[in-house]
Formats: structure tokens, sequence, C-alpha cells
């Protein structure tokens, strides 16, 4: 781990999900704190596991710091699925798979209860989704995918193109799955409810970046403002873990984009809201919001937000309009509203960073895009390893892989980008 990140956390282009009438939730780090534990970053993960921790300790000062507003940052940019299970290739151990879906399930059981008990506005949507493909490659893939299910004991049920066509309203797709588990939201407005639901014990503090971490007994964090110095440090920091050189930097930061239609007059299909995962790696997201837009998810960048400009965001503009047209003919001239970037933690052997990575340092990040309900999950348990408390899926959460090894810079961003682009070539009318 540095001491220094090599970069911390920037605004990306404006995101649809960020309410206009969004007030500070915590204000920025001002002085001298000392804290039994600080958490640094506010997403899902690093919150889940104040709000555990302050029930496992009623008695301990905790602080939660986050370098931008709650939910400005990756966790409130996703394109909002709750995924109960990992998918793309599901690895060929079965064991490691239900680990996966236990502790993504477990995430989503949790999510549930506090938007419920906190009454959080966050369009919380059970409605299922639909695993699709378009051409050889993507049945291939969706092949691979239902034998998992299968091999898994996993309900789902098979969808020809008529039936996708009657429920979405486009014949692109040629044959899909449905499958009943986890939630379509709106993610910046439940992450915001949830930092908002932290109990009185967990101390919030916005637009404060952590520039330098002094090691030692008591850990020392400096900001602009302020320095916070505790015996126990939480780094749920995901998308960013590279900066701070969490397991030898083998969580690497991956841009993916979306863009969202003005409204809709009417839904396309039968159905008023739907999500689409497509099984090719590089396929397009859909999704119909509650809102009658359409959102689309595809492209990829390795790299931070701050190396994006205006020109990159143009190109993925008309990628998108191109992949809407193919979709939707009668709506490819529908203009977009936005489009914008978000920062996934990626790690290559499917299993993220977790646990104490040094004497009262712990960290967890590298959630492969499940960090909405897997990074919950994996927070909570976490809060029981940073108070020493048993925890039923402890083991679970152990027995993932660690993170697999990358090659060095510059051979890591040559080879993530080349590869990005071959296999969206290779993705043909999937994208």
């Amino acid at each position: 781990m540095r001491e220094r990140p090599t970069h911390v956390p920037a605004l990306g282009a404006p995101c649809p999900w960020w309410p206009a009438e969004a007030s500070a939730l915590g204000e920025p780090l001002q002085d001298v704190q000392t804290l039994d534990c600080a958490i640094v970053g506010a997403g899902y993960t690093g919150l889940a596991c104040a709000r555990r921790l302050a029930e496992l300790r009623p008695s301990w000062r905790i602080g939660v710091l986050e370098a931008l507003q709650v939910g400005q940052g990756a966790s409130g940019r996703s394109s909002g699925y709750v995924m109960d299970m990992p998918h793309w290739g599901p690895s060929p151990d079965l064991e490691l798979h239900r680990d996966m879906i236990t502790l993504s399930r477990h995430g989503v059981r949790l999510l549930r209860a506090a938007v419920g008990r906190h009454r959080i506005d966050c369009g919380w949507h059970e409605g299922g989704r639909f695993h699709v493909s378009v051409n050889q490659r993507g049945a291939r893939a969706l092949t691979r995918f239902r034998a998992s299910l299968e091999a898994l004991g996993e309900p789902f049920a098979p969808l020809p193109c008529e039936a996708l066509a009657e429920a979405l309203g486009t014949t692109h797709y040629t044959q899909g799955l449905y499958l009943r588990g986890g939630a379509l939201v709106q993610p910046a407005r439940l992450v915001r409810g949830l930092a908002a639901a932290l109990p009185p014990s967990v101390q919030l503090f916005e637009r404060t970046p952590i520039t330098r971490i002094e090691p030692g007994p008591a850990r020392r964090l400096h900001a602009e403002h302020g320095e916070v110095e505790t015996r126990r440090l939480v780094l749920a920091t995901n998308g960013f873990s590279r900066a701070w050189g969490l397991a030898r930097g083998r969580v690497l930061p991956v841009v993916t984009f979306a863009s969202t239609t003005a409204p809709l007059p009417e839904p396309p299909g039968r159905l008023p809201q739907w999500g689409v995962v497509p099984e090719e790696r590089m396929g397009s997201t859909v999704r119909l919001t509650a809102e009658r837009q359409l959102l689309l998810r595809r492209g990829v960048r390795f790299g931070s937000l701050r190396e994006l400009g205006p020109h990159v965001l143009a190109r993925v503009a008309t990628s998108h309009r191109r992949s809407l047209a193919l979709r939707f003919p009668a709506l490819g001239d529908v203009p977009f509203t936005h489009t914008w970037g978000g920062v996934l933690g990626v790690v290559r052997s499917g299993g993220p960073v977790f646990g104490e990575i040094g004497s009262g340092t712990f960290a967890c990040g590298g959630h492969n895009g499940l960090g909405m309900a897997l990074g919950t999950a994996l927070g909570d348990v976490l809060a029981h390893l940073v108070a020493d408390e048993p925890h039923p899926l402890l083991a679970q959460a152990r027995r993932l892989p660690p993170p697999a090894w990358v090659p060095p810079e510059p051979l890591l961003s040559v080879g993530a980008t080349a590869t990005s682009h071959v296999m969206d070539l290779l993705a043909g009318t999937e994208r």
C-alpha cells in the first residue's frame, strides 16, 4: 500500500441520476479528529461497513471520508443493476460460483431491508432481468451461462426471439433467458439514502479526498484542511484501489460509458420497465427506466475519468446512437439527454481484495460490476472482521480467490487497451 495515492476521484460528465436538488450530507473535514475506525470511501461497501460497525460497536467513533459528495462517484453513476450473481464467463469452480451468489444475495437482502426501513425513494424494482444474445458469438456465451445455471440448480426461463420482441419491443435479440433475482434502482438516490440513514455514531465527511496516509499503530490520514488519527482503517475504494497500490495494483480501474434518451411517449414493448444484460462481454446493456427512458451502456476504457475529454464522450455517444438504432430503428433519432462514464474496479481472477492487509488496516474492492450487491455484502462481513466478531458468511468471503497477477506498466495499459479494442470488434452486432 502507498502512503500517497497516484490520483484522487474526479467529477466526470454530468450523470442523469444526480438529483438537481441534492444537498450536502456531510461537511468537509476541517480539523483533527481521533476515531476508533476511519473508512475511506462512501460507496456501497464503505457505507455497509460503517452501518454494521455502528451496531457491533456502538461506543466507537466511526468516520466515513468521501472525496466527492456521496453519489457523485462510481456508486451513483452505474446503470442501476443490483445483480444477485456474476455472469460473463462464470468460473468452472461451482463452489466459488455458489459463494459469489450467496454473498451477492446477502447484499440484495441488506439493501432491500434498508430501502424499506428508511423509505429510500430509489425506484426499487424487482422485475427480474433478461440475459440475451444477438449473433453466434453471443449465443455461445449465452449457452455457457445457461449450462452454469443448470449446474448450479438456478431457475431460469428460456425465451425465443418472438417472446423477447413482445416484452421489450425489439426483434434485435435472437434468444434470451429470464431470471428473477436482483433489482433495478436509481443508484444515486439509493446510495444517498443509505448515507443519510447512517447511525448517529457515524460521522460522514464529504468533499474530503485523502492525500496521504502515515503508517504506524496510530495511522494519520491527511486531507486538505484536516487530519484523522485512527487505529483501525478501512479502504473501501473499489476502482481507486490501484491508486493506493492495493494488492500490488491488481484492481484495475476501467471506465464504462452510458447514455440515456429523452423520455419516450410510451414503452416500446409490453413491459413498462425492464433490464437487458448481454452475455457477450462487449455487448450493450439496455434498460427501460420507470421514466420511460432508454439507457444504453457499452464501451470500456482502461484508466480514470481524469484522462477522458469531451472528444471521448462524443465518440461514445455516436457509438451508442448506432446501438440504439440497431435495437429500435423507429427510435434512432430520439435525442440523448446525457452521456457519461463511471469507474469500475476489475480483477482478472473474479475475486476481490478482501480482508486485513496489515495490522489494523482492512480493504475491500474489485467487484467486477457487482459492487451494489457484492460490495454491500462484503462491507457488512468486513465490519465483523474489523470488530473481531463472527459472521456466518466470513468463510465464503475468505474463500474468494485473490486478484490475479497483472503485467507492469506500460505493458498493462497497452495490453488492456488493445484487448478491449479487439473484443469490441469481435462483438459485431452485439454492440
